[in-house]
Order: structure tokens, then C-alpha cells, then sequence
């Protein structure tokens, strides 16, 4: 499988698949397909909690699988709100805002969980939450910046700007509360968030998730 991101100002990923290859995409990110790939809508998770859940966290209840039936290598194209931010999971877990995820090369579990520290620091209630073995393609607003945080090692940011934490607890994340941010522009709180883990930030402002 051949995963390329083309373009500078909004960005589409170009899927080569093999014959037999498969890719996984949020419901209505495809821009085309090339003859010989299949596709399957299949529903992402069970009951009447995931169902709710999903509506409110922002992802679809659907999950579509791209396979190649054909005996040649195929294409297809996803497109994106503005970018597409390419991270590779281990088994790790990603919290992001709502609605970010577009794609990834293997199926992961993408669900909604209640965060807390999300409400407060301003990311919202409800987030999603993605697990698995892939590499997972989610929106971001311009060139993402990224930090690498060591253990101890603490950065203050804007959440309206968090794309995605990956291996940081609740527990490691902080709203820190000041009339200072209010005045100096950046909103009444400021997210602290401690290392060890990744924090993907994008330059343009999320608001719930949805583009400002």
C-alpha cells in the first residue's frame, strides 16, 4: 500500500492498494475510486449508547472498507476539510477533537469518550477516542505542529488548536485558569498537558471540533 498526501492548501491523500490491500475511510471522504475497488459500509459499533454517542462526538455511525478485488494495482482519493495529518499507532491511545478522523490503513476503533478535563480546558464534553494498529490520517487547518513531550516536560496551549494527544492521560492534563489569557487573547484557560507523549497541534482554530 502507497499513502501520498498531495497538494499544498487543501490537501487529498492518494491510496494505491494492492490487489487485495484494503483502506478504511470516515463515510463521505472518498473523491474517487478507480475501477476494481470495492467498498463496504459497515456500522462502527453496537447499541443504542454508541449510536448516541457517535451523534454527539461528531463521527459517523458508518465505517466504509476500500478493498482491491482486481489483479492490478488501484487508486482512490479522500479528500479533507483543509490537510490531512498522517500518525502511526501502536496500539496507543489517541484522544482528538470531534470529527478529525478521516482514514486509516487498518480498522481502529474509533468511539466517543467523556472527558472531563476536555468540558473544562474547552475541547469539549465529548471527544473521540481511536485505538488500534494503524497509521490514521485526521483533519488539521494548515501545517501541523507537533511536540514530542519527554516525561515531567510541560506545554501550555490554546485547545481550540489540539488536533490529537496520544499516550497522555486525563491525570497529565490541566486547564490553567487566568484572566491574563482572557485579556491577552487566547480565552479565559490555557490546556496544560505533561509528558511523556505526542501532542499534534493545528495552526488554524478548531471550535467543537467543527472549522471556524
Amino acid at each position: 500500500m502507497n499513502c501520498k498526501l498531495i497538494g499544498q492548501f487543501v490537501q487529498h491523500l492518494e491510496v494505491t492498494l494492492s490487489p487485495g490491500e484494503e483502506f478504511y475511510a470516515e463515510k463521505g471522504s472518498v473523491i474517487y475510486l478507480e475501477s476494481g475497488i470495492e467498498k463496504e459500509l459497515s456500522f462502527n459499533g453496537n447499541g443504542l449508547g454508541r449510536i448516541l454517542g457517535a451523534k454527539l462526538s461528531g463521527e459517523s455511525l458508518f465505517i466504509l472498507r476500500l478493498y482491491n478485488v482486481s489483479n492490478q494495482p488501484r487508486k482512490l482519493g479522500l479528500g479533507s476539510r483543509f490537510g490531512l495529518l498522517p500518525i502511526k499507532i501502536q496500539g496507543e491511545t489517541m484522544i482528538c477533537h470531534r470529527g478529525v478522523y478521516v482514514g486509516s490503513n487498518n480498522r481502529v476503533n474509533v468511539t466517543t469518550k467523556i472527558s472531563i478535563s476536555g468540558l473544562v480546558g474547552g475541547m469539549g464534553l465529548l471527544l473521540q477516542k481511536i485505538q488500534g494498529h494503524s497509521t490514521v490520517f485526521l483533519d488539521t487547518k494548515g501545517t501541523p505542529i507537533t511536540f514530542n513531550l519527554e516525561p515531567g516536560q510541560t506545554i501550555e496551549v490554546d485547545e481550540d488548536h489540539i488536533i490529537a494527544l496520544v499516550n497522555i492521560p486525563e491525570s497529565r492534563i490541566q486547564s490553567n485558569w487566568s484572566l491574563g489569557n482572557l485579556l491577552g487573547g487566547e480565552g479565559l484557560s490555557m490546556m496544560r498537558v505533561t509528558g511523556p507523549g505526542s501532542v499534534y497541534l493545528s495552526p488554524g482554530k478548531f471550535i467543537s471540533g467543527i472549522e471556524e
